[in-house]
């Protein structure tokens, strides 16, 4: 029957032409009747695609917009902080699939309406023509984020000052058992005050300990800063440690506290850990700032032994695990090194020995 239809369309129009625009037709009402039949037998999605798109960023990434307009570029927050605008998405105008996303964890995915593994040939193309479109959009306003982000980096790190003693941060840095640590690293600088912001509301200007998180090749992506106070005690602010808006991609980044000696360097989590490392072992140290980013790291080029000091809980434990097994794929020599007290990092287990050799030296 197909063959006699198909027959007749080229005897009407005589021509190969005719041919491809008959099946290019056949192909899409065929589309047109699986997809309603898909609905139809409920075997599909749900009904409304804009809640089943909805849904499916929801399950994802823990948030998504109230309100998604078939066809636009959306942003919307993905943690519970006023201001933050980290998650993309878009539903296509057809409906039939879409896109969705967060900058700061680095996610993308792709969401269809029709089971994929049921789609035509003209139907996957078509999906991927339009995720392509959409990824260039996103790519595109990702560049500009980096760009704002980037200035704002470049122009708080310009009216920072390298420390001094007395200063807010190496008075903080000795309260933290580094009083007799001295020169200290040069990439921590103060910021005599620096403005504190929380869920968009202007709280206040501190002193700050700032430094800066550096990509692979070698460009300032981000800062890091704690908040103080003139004698060098916290900063009685929601968070004292906050990362600024990032002018690039996160992973593979650190805190280039020093660089490797002799083919030898370490990594740990945080700028005090690093730094109580370094005091208590003599191995160069950077600081990764998080878990995630301390798994993600990329040492630098000429590097011939790794040691990674991990923090005691089940985050620091398996983050370290996941650089040590890339580290052995490299076929470069590593070691973890972890407290023995569950939850404690090494800057705890250097605190305590400061604490210790005070109290024998007071006696």
């Amino acid at each position: 029957m197909l063959r006699h239809a198909h027959g007749a369309c080229i005897g009407a129009v005589h021509g190969a032409e005719a041919l491809a625009a008959a099946v290019a037709g056949f192909e899409a009402a065929r589309d047109d009747v699986l997809a309603l039949v898909q609905r139809m037998a409920g075997g599909g999605p749900m009904s409304d695609p804009v809640q089943s798109f909805r849904a499916a960023i929801l399950a994802a990434l823990g948030h998504a917009p109230e309100v998604i307009e078939p066809g636009r570029f959306h942003r919307f927050p993905t943690r519970d902080r006023r201001g933050d605008s980290a998650g993309w998405c878009k539903l296509f105008a057809d409906l039939r699939g879409g896109v969705f996303g967060c900058y700061r964890a680095g996610i993308s995915e792709t969401w269809s309406a029709i089971d994929r593994a049921t789609m035509t040939r003209q139907q996957r193309a078509e999906l991927a023509r339009q995720v392509m479109a959409a990824t260039v959009e996103r790519e595109a306003q990702q560049r500009a984020l980096w760009a704002e982000a980037a200035e704002r980096i470049a122009r708080t790190w310009a009216e920072c000052m390298p420390l001094v003693p007395g200063d807010p941060v190496t008075l903080y840095l000795k309260r933290r058992g580094f009083g007799g640590v001295w020169p200290l690293p040069a990439c921590l600088r103060l910021h005599r005050g620096l403005t504190y912001w929380h869920d968009g509301e202007r709280l206040g200007m501190f002193p700050a300990m700032v430094a800066p998180v550096v990509a692979p090749d070698g460009r300032m992506v981000a800062l890091h800063r704690t908040y103080l106070t003139a004698d060098g005690r916290k900063a009685e602010v929601p968070s004292v440690k906050k990362l600024s808006a990032a002018a690039g991609p996160l992973a593979g980044a650190c805190i280039p506290l020093h660089k490797p000696q002799r083919g030898v360097i370490g990594i740990a989590e945080g700028i005090e850990t690093a730094l109580a490392c370094w005091c208590a072992s003599t191995v160069p140290t950077v600081a990764a700032y998080c878990a995630g980013n301390l798994a993600a790291w990329r040492w630098p080029g000429g590097v011939q032994r790794l040691v990674i000091f991990a923090d005691a809980d089940r985050a620091g434990r398996e983050a370290a695990e996941s650089l040590r097994a890339r580290a052995f794929s490299a076929r470069l020599r590593s070691e973890v090194l972890t407290p023995t007290d569950d939850g404690a990092d090494w800057a705890d287990v250097w605190a305590l020995r400061t604490a210790v050799t005070a109290e024998g030296a007071g006696a």
